[in-house]
């Protein structure tokens, strides 16, 4: 009589393709989602270094005396723009605290991992009160072939 021995303890070679399949698809999941964190990373680096560097700019600025020149409103944009007296700077914008191009002051700071960061402030004086400054710090980085802003305000007392 003839029998047949069928050995049912080892695993076939499709069933070690497909499961070696699914697991290459899994680390190709793993890696891109490495990748993407690692960008993450970058990106909230450069964030955080902007954070830090306009906090410290506006600190400084703060406690520079109240007539010292690196805290006047020099190109005339953050002041007498509200001719009618309504609150509303008549040329549209705030008045001049928002405009990047013409800017009160200037600097620069060379951070981690390349990135230059450009610093710029503007001043309104006697804005939102009287014998107060508004001192509005920003700083402008290229991450990636984009330009990203952190933007800071605070207001200045005459003491």
């Amino acid at each position: 009589m003839y029998r047949q021995i069928i050995n049912k303890e080892g695993f076939t070679l499709i069933e070690i393709m497909i499961a070696m399949t699914i697991f290459s698809i899994g680390i190709l999941g793993v890696a891109a989602m490495q990748i993407h964190a690692i960008g993450g990373n970058a990106s909230s680096s450069g964030l955080t270094v902007a954070s830090t560097v306009a906090q410290d700019r506006i600190e400084n600025l703060l406690t520079l005396n109240y007539t010292n020149p690196l805290i006047n409103d020099t190109n005339g944009d953050g002041t007498n723009q509200d001719l009618n007296s309504d609150g509303i700077d008549d040329d549209g914008g705030n008045f001049g605290l928002d405009v990047l191009a013409a800017s009160d002051g200037f600097a620069q700071y060379s951070g981690p991992a390349g990135f230059q960061y450009n610093i710029s402030w503007n001043v309104a004086v006697n804005f939102p009160f009287t014998d107060t400054k508004t001192i509005r710090v920003n700083v402008g980085w290229v991450e990636n072939g984009r330009t990203r802003l952190v933007t800071l305000s605070s207001i200045k007392p005459r003491t």
